[in-house]
């Protein structure tokens, strides 16, 4: 990846995305003050005790260590994006930057909602999650099979709170994203920064996160083409993309608030 750190958090994973809370307090940023004041005057006191608004304060501050890579996420809330669409486009830097998530939903998921399955269960990811942990664990800890469970539960859980399963009980379902045409248009120009070239969005193993393949992507991208949001030509092995805008910030700079 160009310039995108990848991180393995335990704090993360358990924890979840925090969607509505990242939402909120992106909604309302102040580009003056510093992170941390911005923290703390967006989310004290919306929480019902200390402790867990302590722990949600502490999560998103551990994410917002990449924050001038997050800016666009920060403008894209406060120019008007509605939740569902920016849920969508926190799923993709999350995807991409947090371990094991995004392994689990390309390599994994991805190739279980392909393969036709209709629904899956903690259970069901229990061998990724172990060599998950093999892959990520640096301090040669073993996993007792309660903490491999718990590991699988929490990547279903945040696959469900980042809209890609649904169901309150222990059998979760498929839930393909259905994206808005300015989601869409986000994930191409991150994906885009991401791999370095606008000529490697079409075939972008990054298209997962939203369970997408390359004749998916493709007829988006003739779709968005045909509406004149992009260029988007063809013709045999030769690919060429071009876009609005040359960078994701621009891009949710551009959007009328």
């Amino acid at each position: 990846m160009t310039g995108f750190p990848s991180i393995s958090s335990q704090r993360l994973l358990r924890k979840g995305p925090l969607v509505e809370e990242t939402f909120r307090l992106f909604l309302g940023w102040d580009f003056d003050e510093s992170v941390e004041s911005n923290l703390i005057a967006r989310l004290h006191g919306s929480f019902r005790t200390q402790g867990w608004e302590r722990e949600v304060i502490a999560t998103i501050g551990r994410r917002l260590k990449n924050f001038v890579l997050m800016e666009p996420l920060v403008v894209l809330a406060r120019n008007g994006m509605g939740l569902a669409d920016w849920r969508d486009c926190w799923r993709l830097w999350v995807g991409i930057t947090e371990a094991p998530f995004g392994e689990f939903v390309r390599d994994w998921l991805c190739e279980e909602y392909i393969a036709g399955r209709y629904n899956v269960r903690s259970e069901d990811a229990r061998e990724f999650a172990s060599y998950a942990w093999a892959a990520h664990s640096h301090d040669g800890k073993v996993l007792s099979d309660y903490g491999l469970l718990r590991a699988a539960r929490d990547l279903l859980k945040t696959a469900v709170d980042l809209g890609l399963l649904t169901g309150k009980g222990p059998a979760k379902t498929f839930s393909p994203a259905q994206m808005g045409d300015d989601a869409l248009l986000f994930h191409i120009h991150l994906i885009a920064a991401v791999e370095g070239s606008y000529v490697k969005v079409p075939a972008s193993v990054h298209w997962r996160l939203a369970l997408m393949y390359p004749d998916d992507v493709h007829r988006t991208l003739l779709r968005l083409h045909q509406y004149r949001k992009v260029d988007y030509q063809v013709a045999g092995s030769f690919v060429q993309l071009t876009l609005p805008h040359s960078t994701p910030l621009a891009f949710a700079k551009a959007l009328k608030p």
